[in-house]
Parts: C-alpha cells; sequence; structure tokens
C-alpha cells in the first residue's frame, strides 16, 4: 500500500520565490532517491496559517519512505539545500499510510 510522506512548511514574508526554486531542485534529488508522485500543495481554503506550504513524496510502503529518505538525508546535494532553506520559518515531516475503508 503506498506511502506518503508530508513535509510542511511555514515561509517567511518575502521567501515565496527562494521556497519554489528549493522545491523544484528537492524534486530532482527525491525522484533520484526513489520517491514517486512529487507534489507541492497549498492550502485554497482553510488549514494553516498564510504562507503554508505542504511538500508530498510517495513509495511503496514503509521501507520505500526509508530507503528515500536515507538516500536523500546522504544526498550532499539535498543536504545543503536544506541547510540553505532560510525562507522557512519552519518546517515539519509526517509519514502518512492509507488505511482502506471498503
Amino acid at each position: 500500500m503506498p506511502v506518503t510522506n508530508v513535509t510542511t512548511l511555514t515561509v517567511k514574508p518575502g521567501g515565496w520565490d527562494d521556497m519554489m526554486e528549493n522545491v523544484k531542485k528537492a524534486k530532482v534529488i527525491l525522484e533520484r532517491h526513489g520517491g514517486r508522485n512529487v507534489r507541492l500543495l497549498v492550502p485554497v481554503s482553510g488549514g494553516g496559517p498564510s504562507g503554508t506550504a505542504h511538500s508530498t513524496f510517495e513509495a511503496d510502503d514503509l521501507a520505500g519512505v526509508g530507503k528515500v529518505l536515507d538516500g536523500i538525508y546522504a544526498d550532499p546535494e539535498m543536504v545543503a539545500l536544506m541547510m540553505k532553506g532560510a525562507e522557512s520559518a519552519s518546517w515539519e515531516s509526517s509519514i502518512l499510510a492509507e488505511l482502506p475503508i471498503d
């Protein structure tokens, strides 16, 4: 069953353009390490303060998410990108699994 990793960013005022550039670079790195369906979602109604964005990727299972995370945290390009991320006031990550409702 697919598992989704969600990273919620709170972008500092004036940091939106930098955040978008960083997310584009991060997408390439995530895909290189096996992340699928990499997306950036923003609230259009409710759901967090202004300037909130949710970056997501999917993997086949928890082991797959672990492989992606191990890969990106060992990738000097991603580590440098994360350290550069001064446009974010905060970030938080969650791993979500789908529960069948049938």
